[in-house]
């Protein structure tokens, strides 16, 4: 009988007890495994963006917010992968992934290859996105990529991104199709807005820094009446070659009578501006302090309405970057404070250089252009389109009709060569031959040889093609000549100085240190994606920089 009751009940409650356990360990691995395979995210990720930032002008000495960045992992070859080296195309590769050609955005302006209008790389013709306060339409419409605010949107819809800039283009390019809210300054009416795209209505926060009058009631109202700084710097204060408009030297006119928002567009309280409101935003939307990774994405704009008046090794640019440097510095500690110290992952870049201005390079005998590097885009297109009158289109045709010049190029309007009774392909073979009879132009590129072309330039030209807004015939300056009105500099060639950018990483697990090779802004975003743990979309043109030794 004990043979009966006593050798089934011991088994089963071994087995009962070897089946609690086995149940124990296997749950206990598979949330161990869980907690591997779940990668910790930032809180927030931050994109800073400096409009015309040659690298050069960067060390790590800097006290504020550049030289803390820069002690992050630096890839100390930075570069833009296109050729046309404009601010909107710049923006838009930073957190798209793609080069301009892909995301459809060839230069600030392009040519409508069914119109033959001019069109601004972020208008839209529908009236529903119109600028709050402003007759204009804006919107990221034209743009064929998404952005890494909308991956982490796709990843987690509690995710938010909000952009802030000085300038309609920048922000806009860089907050993607569906960010939470999108701001920049608008010159015409010194306040901070936004577009029907976006929101029907500017949030409490952002009217109340406008104020009723900005000049009486909002934010502009404590910036200082003139803009004193430092003379010493690498060449006088007072410079031949710089843009006299709101002068030459120390003590610039900020707000002076009926002018105070252009000044202000022009001088470096642009980017306190631009500060400010960044910060307000990361407070007022408690950006970093929910379960999902937000994105705050600021371009400051100040570097480049300064650089083309005064040029990149003026007093006004080096006060300006040290004041930027100053307000960064704020601006990263506060956020670091707001979301925890090491939750907090920062990119910075520029969206191209800018050239030294000619009578500069001139001085320091470096300066390899015929011209002595300065040529009046003025003379320069009337002279053209005197020649295309007397070729084509005398004597009732309009030249600027026939061949239409915008973004580096220029494009023929079929319809109206046709109405001339002239061939297409034979007024692209007279500007080829035109313009590379012109001493201060290295090379023209028709579309073919864009194709066909096998050097780097040629590349870089096709990474900015897009075949429905790009030219019929393409420009090349020789190097160091600036084509611009009368005085101060500009950008947009294939040349180092336009090209060589930051490209910095800072925060949420980044390995510090200088990294040399190939990189570019267009790595940015899948360099981002990639670091956090989160989806992209097939197809990007930028590839992955390491940011850790993992």
């Amino acid at each position: 009988m004990n043979r009966v009751v006593e050798k089934p009940v011991m088994p089963n409650r071994f087995l009962v007890a070897l089946a609690s356990l086995l149940v124990t360990i296997v749950s206990q691995n598979t949330f161990a495994e869980e907690a591997v395979t779940v990668k910790e995210k930032p809180a927030l990720i931050v994109m800073i963006a400096v409009d015309q930032l040659r690298r050069d002008r960067l060390d790590n000495t800097l006290p504020g917010g550049l030289g803390k960045i820069l002690s992050g992992r630096n890839f100390v070859e930075g570069q833009l992968d296109h050729g046309i080296t404009n601010t909107c195309p710049g923006h838009v590769v930073m957190l798209t992934g793609m080069n301009p050609g892909k995301a459809g955005i060839p230069g600030n302006m392009f040519v409508d290859r069914e119109t033959y209008e001019h069109r601004y790389c972020v208008d839209d013709l529908d009236d529903s996105t119109q600028v709050i306060g402003g007759s204009l339409n804006r919107s990221p419409r034209n743009i064929r990529a998404s952005a890494l605010g909308d991956w982490l949107k796709s990843e987690d819809s509690n995710s938010r991104v909000y952009s802030v800039s000085g300038k309609d283009r920048a922000a806009i390019t860089l907050g993607g199709q569906n960010p939470d809210g999108v701001y920049w300054y608008h010159k015409d009416t010194g306040r901070f807005t936004s577009s029907g795209y976006y929101t029907d209505e500017l949030p409490d926060y952002i009217k109340q820094f406008n104020g009723t009058t900005p000049e009486l009631d909002g934010y502009i109202a404590t910036l200082p009446e003139r803009w004193e700084h430092d003379v010493k710097t690498a060449r006088a204060d007072d410079y031949e070659g710089e843009r006299e408009d709101f002068m030459r030297v120390s003590g610039h006119p900020v707000r002076s009578g009926d002018e105070t928002y252009e000044q202000i567009y022009r001088s470096p309280y642009l980017d306190e501006l631009t500060f400010e409101v960044a910060k307000r935003v990361a407070n007022e939307e408690k950006l970093g302090q929910g379960e999902a990774t937000d994105l705050l994405i600021v371009s400051f704009s100040a570097t480049d309405t300064l650089g083309h008046s005064y040029g990149p090794r003026s007093a006004e640019a080096a006060d300006a970057l040290l004041k930027l440097d100053h307000w960064l510095g704020e601006l990263l500690t506060m956020l670091e404070a707001q979301v925890g110290e090491g939750k907090v992952l920062v990119a910075l870049s520029a969206d191209h250089g800018v050239a030294e201005l000619p009578e500069y390079t001139t001085e320091k005998q470096v300066n390899s252009c015929p011209e002595q590097g300065r040529l009046s885009v003025n003379q320069f297109i009337a002279s053209l389109y005197w020649n295309i009158y007397k070729e084509f289109s005398f004597p009732f045709g309009r030249p600027d009709h026939l061949v239409v010049f915008g973004g580096s190029s220029f494009t023929v309007d079929e319809s109206e060569a046709q109405s001339l009774e002239v061939e297409k392909a034979d007024i692209i073979n007279w500007l080829d031959d035109y313009l590379t009879g012109i001493e201060v132009v290295e090379k023209t590129w028709t579309r073919q040889e864009l194709a066909d072309g096998t050097d780097d330039i040629a590349r870089l030209l096709r990474n900015s093609f897009v075949p429905d807004k790009s030219g019929d015939v393409f420009l090349q300056l020789k190097e160091d000549c600036v084509m611009f009105p009368d005085a101060g500099t500009t950008h947009g060639s294939v040349y180092d100085y336009d090209r060589d950018i930051p490209v910095v990483f800072y925060g949420w697990q980044v390995e510090p240190g200088e990294v040399s090779g190939a990189a570019y802004s267009v790595d940015i975003a899948p360099s981002l994606a990639d670091h956090i743990g989160i989806k992209v979309p097939m197809g990007l043109d930028g590839k992955v920089l390491p940011l850790s030794a993992q």
